[in-house]
């Protein structure tokens, strides 16, 4: 099945498994059995599938009348469930941990609805529970202390936590990727230091997986500084036990933590460490993330053709079948939309916007609907129509709110104090209202080129303003930070023109 899988022949992948499963259910080998439901879970949520109809109506579950009517979302959540269940049931530890990490992960991007519903329709408060998602997390984390292969004795409590504290050793280096090409090869950064060898690795390669769940966590609620520290606890600390899967997307994090932070420089400096370590082929995590870091140092400096180019090559890796790959599909339109934005072709980069909006709502991906319609906020008011961009904006921040996307949240509060500033120098107080709004979550989690904007916002609320003509020693702070930020991040000089221009219109320069 593995096989299958990495060669993309998901339809072979789906049905081999399925059928493996229907051959334990004749032998009665409940265990198998509950580990083939586990991995055809896994295979729902990671790759995902056009339909699942057959699955549910069938011995995998009981609910037999409602499978033919209900969404893939919905029934990969019954298949969860389920799965969880029989797990229990059977006292399996490790996967029950898995089942538990896997509800989490779901539970991060999905408004839980009731399946069937009777009777009148009754309001609803429809929201992700952050604190749903944390209980799983920790339900699943509680393996540390019990760890233990299935049917063998357990550990006294905190013999675990004990011998860990006794035998981690602290890092040779500060990097965590390291680029000191003479220590390469006598040294691994990643490497995880003399852990008990009692320790199964599949436990391991499970607490640690937990900790990836939390940073992916707090990058969608939008804490990076939370982020970053859970994925470097397990780059310090479960390297060695983790599976080259995980251990790519720790790096992947970490180098679009310093892309966001940093710079593209140290980026692509760690992006090289990372390539000679994993291997580029078709589809990797680090193949992907080049690409994405290619596609936006393309767009700041302008180089619109070669950002067309790296958007077809993101566009191709991901699977023809319907439903498959979706998040590789989104990400390869809305960096195609952005290049479009770029290059001032507004009704082609509405259009392609618009299109994804309507896949990403027939697909449910509610996460991914916010950030196109802020994108369609955004190329309405470049192209000098401000007010119709209004109301994608605030679908945007409802969006957000629902499903607790912090950042984006402020990042949605910036755009709209930006449309209402396009709107005329009589708005510019509601804007800058909604800015100090922001300004508390942008400036403790924003990059450099969120700050950025934010800063080039708040100037020309200030000088289209009369009234606040006592505020230039402020403003001229804000820009020599600014230019600080610019040369950093790498931020599109058009931006800081913009803001000379307002400088010069009131007589400073």
């Amino acid at each position: 099945m593995v096989l299958n899988v990495n060669l993309s022949y998901i339809s072979i992948s789906f049905h081999s498994t399925r059928s493996n499963g229907f051959q334990f259910l004749q032998h009665s080998n409940d265990t198998c059995l509950a580990y083939t439901l586990a991995a055809i879970c896994n295979l729902l949520s990671e790759i995902g599938f056009s339909t699942t109809s057959g699955i549910l109506g069938s011995p995998f579950s009981p609910m037999i009348s409602v499978g033919t009517s209900l969404s893939v979302q919905q029934q990969l959540f019954v298949l969860l469930k389920g799965s969880l269940k029989r797990a229990e049931s059977l006292k399996l530890k490790q996967l029950v941990a898995a089942n538990h990490l896997a509800m989490a992960k779901f539970d991060l991007t999905h408004v839980q609805r009731p399946l069937l519903s009777f009777g009148p329709k009754t309001s609803m408060k429809l929201r992700t529970c952050p604190i749903i998602v944390c209980k799983e997390l920790r339900s699943g984390y509680h393996l540390i202390s019990e760890f233990c292969c299935e049917g063998s004795t357990m550990t006294a409590d905190g013999a675990f936590s004990t011998a860990w504290l006794k035998n981690l050793q602290k890092p040779m280096g500060s990097l965590v990727l390291s680029q000191d090409n003479g220590s390469r090869n006598n040294s691994n950064p990643f490497l995880f230091f003399t852990q008990p060898s009692s320790i199964p690795g599949s436990v391991m390669q499970l607490v640690g997986s937990s900790y990836l769940h939390r940073a992916t966590a707090w990058e969608i609620y939008g804490s990076a500084p939370l982020a970053r520290v859970n994925a470097l606890v397990y780059a310090t600390c479960f390297a060695d036990a983790s599976s080259s899967s995980d251990a790519a997307l720790v790096h992947v994090k970490l180098i679009q933590h310093l892309a966001v932070f940093k710079g593209y420089k140290e980026a692509f400096a760690a992006l090289k460490t990372a390539e000679e370590k994993f291997l580029c082929v078709s589809k990797s995590r680090i193949l992907i993330l080049k690409l994405q870091l290619l596609h936006e140092r393309a767009l700041h400096r302008g180089h619109l053709k070669l950002a067309q180019q790296v958007c077809d090559e993101l566009g191709v890796l991901a699977s023809s079948v319907t439903a498959v790959d979706m998040e590789l599909k989104t990400e390869a339109s809305l960096r195609h939309a952005r290049t479009l934005l770029a290059a001032k072709q507004f009704s082609q980069a509405a259009a392609v916007a618009h299109s994804l909006f309507c896949m990403c709502y027939k697909f449910n991906l509610q996460v991914e609907s916010a950030t196109v319609l802020l994108l369609l906020a955004e190329i309405h008011m470049k192209s000098g129509n401000a007010v119709v961009g209004l109301p994608y904006a605030l679908a945007s921040l409802s969006y957000c709110q629902t499903f607790n996307l912090d950042l984006l949240r402020a990042s949605a509060t910036l755009t709209l104090a930006e449309l209402w500033l396009s709107l005329g120098s009589n708005h510019a107080k509601t804007a800058l209202t909604l800015l100090h709004g922001a300004f508390p979550m942008i400036l403790g989690h924003g990059g450099l080129e969120l700050r950025a904007r934010a800063y080039i916002t708040e100037a020309k609320c200030y000088l289209s303003d009369p009234s606040f003509s006592g505020i230039i020693f402020i403003i001229l702070l804000r820009h020599l930070y600014l230019i600080l930020l610019i040369s950093r991040a790498g931020v599109p000089s058009s931006s800081f023109k913009v803001s000379q221009d307002w400088g010069c219109r009131k007589g400073i320069s």
